[in-house]
């Protein structure tokens, strides 16, 4: 993934991130940046913003954009409508046929 593409979704992350903390809980928007993004989401215990501050540290760490199972990329139009992605789309399909099968396990015995 290109640096352009990086900062693009940094962006939206962050522009939602902004997005809970001022309905959710209030929180003024323009004060949240990068530097003090912690401080704002420190006990707030929200699966959505630990998802979204996830996805800050893989990009910080270099690993944002590559699936967690097979690390093959994924793609920009999986990122692009859903930024906290963990899976490329042949892992994610993988993932919830598995699933499918275990509920249906569960129902017959």
């Amino acid at each position: 993934m290109d640096a352009r593409t990086t900062h693009e979704l940094q962006e939206a992350i962050m522009n939602r991130i902004q997005h809970i903390l001022l309905q959710n809980y209030g929180q003024n928007p323009d004060s949240i940046n990068q530097n003090n993004l912690d401080a704002h989401l420190a006990f707030k215990g929200d699966p959505q913003l630990n998802e979204l501050r996830l996805a800050l540290y893989r990009i910080k760490k270099g690993t944002y954009g590559n699936c967690i199972y097979c690390k093959k990329p994924i793609s920009i139009d999986i990122l692009r409508r859903s930024p906290t992605a963990h899976f490329c789309e042949a892992c994610a399909a993988k993932l919830s046929a598995h699933l499918k099968r275990s509920k249906l396990q569960k129902r017959v015995s």
